[in-house]
């Protein structure tokens, strides 16, 4: 499984090809990228994530659900009717006190298990 971010807006992170190898799906690997990258972009100075799926990923939407995302469509509508489905997540709440002497970090970064 993988993924990785970029920069959104300068408080917002964008989740982009979060994925899991279709014979390793279930077991819990999704939640676990998606976590890292949270991590990830909150060390990174993020806010925010911003992230979108699909109308034919019932799995992606309900892991997203489940893990704290709010959905910025209707979710009560035929989820077809949307060309993709975007999600929200405020990381605020992860973010490590600033240091000083810290050099800047890169904004672009991914996680692969």
């Amino acid at each position: 499984g993988g993924g990785a971010f970029k920069n959104y807006d300068e408080r917002t992170a964008e989740f982009k090809r979060i994925w899991t190898r279709s014979d390793l799906r279930r077991q819990g690997l999704a939640r676990k990228v998606l976590v890292e990258l949270e991590a990830q972009a909150a060390r990174q100075g993020y806010a925010r994530i911003y992230l979108t799926t699909g109308f034919r990923q019932p799995e992606a939407v309900g892991l997203y659900l489940n893990y704290g995302y709010t959905a910025l469509f209707d979710t009560s509508a035929d989820p077809e009717i949307y060309k993709s489905l975007p999600f929200e997540k405020d990381i605020s709440h992860l973010a490590e006190p600033a240091h000083e002497d810290a050099e800047p970090r890169l904004r672009v970064a991914g996680a692969n298990f």
